[in-house]
């Protein structure tokens, strides 16, 4: 019986499930589909695990699939892959060397994320570098092979893969939905020279950019918008629920309605936004050094149906834009629907028919399940237990010879405590001597750390802030901070202390002083950010994304100046802040906290 291989689509309107046995070409034997209530996902992450799960039991019930094990894909903005060049290794070694370098490739904390890498291909390490939002390259002529890797907020994966086993499902593994895609929908693009395709996904509540030359991921990006976006512009333009916003959406290439042709024109900006993200992802991925050259653009997903999509792309990024084919490289079965409806299908088969095929290693599969982890924990306490039971036995084959030897030392270890007690007991009387001096010391000491602490700055959990509102086409060459002391309060005066001993001259003690405190939450200070933008309006998205940080405040762009790069013109600019009191780190109150 052939391998059943099945593929869940969790989508922000819908899940999607589709069952693939291989073959040449794979055959499609069921596919099924169930809408999701409003606001159950959001930015391709789980909000409402309830609705989740109902809707995926309703989901199992209609295909008929009993205790499937599934691959699930996830695709959000948060999710972080990179391309990154590491010297020839064994995939063990790589591991290693990966999981010691990921705290610099990814801004997320190690024991708060899940994370997992692929190796793409290899090469000299003077012949290229690579396509995708970072670069870590080798140097010289160093053999060297090109690595993806992704990371994922545990908590994403564990609500994602929660609400799916609540529902009855078996969690296979967890993809990355752009890599599904481009297993589904990749074909040679050109027969004389290199090409490379590009794939857009344009869903609810996310749309997937994806470059591949043969079936090899070159870029990948998850933007944080996608058809709701236009579902809310109809919405509040012609002040109508979201449900009935999202019919009209559905008939825009309607004639003769005026609703529909008011809900057009309500669509036209968000539309002209959304193509431009996308244009920008792509323009990313020209302008590197080894991309080659971009020969077409495929379009999914549902919000690939809105009429003239493909045309307004095409003339924005300058190469033929085409909807996708999904069934010109699977065969279909028996899967219970017309034929006319098998047509309706293309733009929501790639997402599971991709993931499903990648449990035949069609192309670089990821997995962020994070048993592989606890897998791992797992191994590492064997191997912790088999070493102190090797201990153990070690210790009762010896323990004959050891036995008189105890002897001796146990009455050389009551002498030795016995001299101890007695130096501890020295010590003691000596320190009592001048204990009230060394508190004073303790006072002032803990006074400075406080007056330190009050003004530093959590730069790492500020770095990460700007990382999320970050535009796609904006990127930073430098940043330079300084922070101004806080306000300081006045300690008390010195106290004198007096001791002597009964009949004897009194002798006063002095204890210093603690230096002014400063005072919490006045911290503040300047930033300076370099940077490079696409165009100008990108910087002014960079403005008014950042702006949203509560850590800075008085964002602007002093200056901005158009310059040539290679192909096309780019935008260096200024950028200016305060901080505010946000940006400081509890280090102040974990320090006060210890001290009570």
């Amino acid at each position: 019986m052939a391998r059943r291989l099945i593929g869940l689509d969790v989508g922000t309107h819908a899940v999607t499930v589709a069952e693939v046995t291989p073959g040449d070409p794979p055959t499609l034997r069921a596919f099924g589909q169930v809408a999701l209530p409003e606001g159950a996902m959001r930015d391709g992450e789980v909000v409402d695990a309830d609705a989740v799960t109902q809707a995926l039991r309703r989901l199992r019930e209609e295909v008929g699939l009993r205790k499937p094990s599934v691959r699930v894909g996830v695709a959000s903005p948060r999710v972080i892959v990179r391309q990154v060049e590491m010297p020839v290794m064994t995939r063990s070694e790589l591991s290693g060397a990966l999981e010691f370098q990921a705290a610099d490739l990814i801004p997320i904390p190690l024991d708060e994320a899940v994370l997992d890498f692929a190796i793409l291909d290899s090469h000299d390490g003077g012949d290229v570098g690579d396509g995708d939002d970072s670069r870590e390259g080798g140097d010289g002529d160093e053999s060297v092979m090109r690595v993806l890797l992704a990371a994922a907020q545990r908590t994403t994966i564990d609500r994602l893969t929660g609400a799916v086993a609540a529902a009855g499902y078996s969690v296979e593994s967890v993809d990355l939905v752009p890599l599904a895609l481009i297993r589904a929908l990749a074909r040679p693009v050109a027969d004389n020279g290199p090409g490379a395709e590009g794939i857009v996904s344009f869903g609810g509540g996310v749309t997937c950019v994806a470059v591949h030359e043969g079936g090899m991921p070159r870029f990948v990006r998850v933007l944080g918008t996608g058809g709701r976006r236009l579902t809310e512009a109809i919405s509040g333009s012609l002040d109508i629920a979201p449900d009935a916003a999202e019919a009209l959406k559905r008939r825009l290439d309607d004639t003769g309605d005026d609703a529909v042709a008011a809900a057009r024109s309500a669509v036209d900006r968000p539309v002209a936004a959304l193509l431009d993200e996308v244009r920008s992802s792509l323009d990313y991925y020209r302008n590197q050094a080894d991309a080659v050259r971009l020969l077409r653009v495929v379009t999914t997903g549902g919000g690939a149906r809105l009429a003239g999509i493909d045309d307004r792309l095409a003339a924005l990024v300058g190469v033929p834009v085409i909807p996708a084919s999904p069934r010109s490289q699977l065969a279909i079965g028996d899967i219970g629907f017309d034929d006319d409806d098998v047509t309706r299908l293309d733009p929501y088969l790639p997402a599971p028919v991709g993931l499903a095929l990648g449990g035949i290693a069609a192309g670089p599969v990821l997995d962020l399940a994070p048993r592989k982890r606890k897998a791992a924990t797992s191994n590492r306490r064997y191997v912790a237990g088999g070493v102190v039971a090797a201990l153990l036995l070690g210790a009762l084959l010896a323990y004959p010879t050891m036995q008189r030897q105890q002897q001796i030392d146990d009455e050389r270890d009551v002498l030795a405590q016995r001299l101890q007690e007695n130096q501890e007991v020295q010590a003691e009387i000596a320190s009592l001597s001048d204990a009230q001096a060394k508190q004073g010391q303790l006072e002032s000491i803990t006074a400075q750390l406080t007056t330190l602490l009050a003004s530093d700055v959590s730069w790492s959990r500020l770095l990460q802030e700007m990382a999320k509102e970050i535009p796609n086409d904006v990127w930073l060459t430098s940043l330079q901070a300084s922070v101004t002391p806080p306000l300081a309060v006045a300690s008390p005066a010195p106290t004198t202390a007096t001791t002597a001993p009964a009949g004897s001259p009194t002798t006063a003690t002095t204890v210093p002083a603690a230096p002014p405190v400063a005072a919490v939450g006045v911290i503040g200070g300047a930033v300076q950010i370099q940077g490079t933008a696409l165009d100008y309006p990108s910087v002014a998205q960079w403005l008014n994304r950042i702006a949203r940080l509560q850590s800075l405040s008085g964002i602007w762009v002093p200056s901005a100046a158009k310059h040539a790069l290679t192909t096309r013109d780019v935008v260096d600019f200024r950028s200016t802040a305060e901080l505010t009191p946000s940006a400081r780190s509890d280090r102040l109150e974990a320090f006060l906290e210890g001290e009570r």
